[in-house]
């Protein structure tokens, strides 16, 4: 198919670096969500707890934001889990 061929060139153009950003965005908002599964928490009483919205919220967990180390410590303290572990 020649959409499948055309987004495959321009997979291959995007950086490693752009890659591996993108894969820890993707890696952190999959643990968010997976722990406010596990605690059976909304992403709307998330927010009230992180003091945020519940639209940027969703946009953590759907992968489209670049999170701070700030903004990691305080969603583990918020959570009581670690959302990262540095090797």
């Amino acid at each position: 198919m020649k959409t499948s061929v055309l987004f495959n060139e321009e997979i291959e153009k995007i950086s490693n670096c752009l890659r591996l950003e993108l894969d820890y965005s993707f890696a952190i908002a999959d643990r968010i969500d997976a722990i406010l599964k596990k605690k059976n928490m909304t992403q709307k009483e998330f927010a009230h707890k992180m003091g945020k919205t519940e639209a940027e919220i969703s946009r953590w967990v759907g992968g489209r934001h670049n999170f701070t180390l700030k903004t990691i410590a305080k969603i583990s303290d918020v959570l009581g889990e670690k959302i990262i572990a540095v090797l």
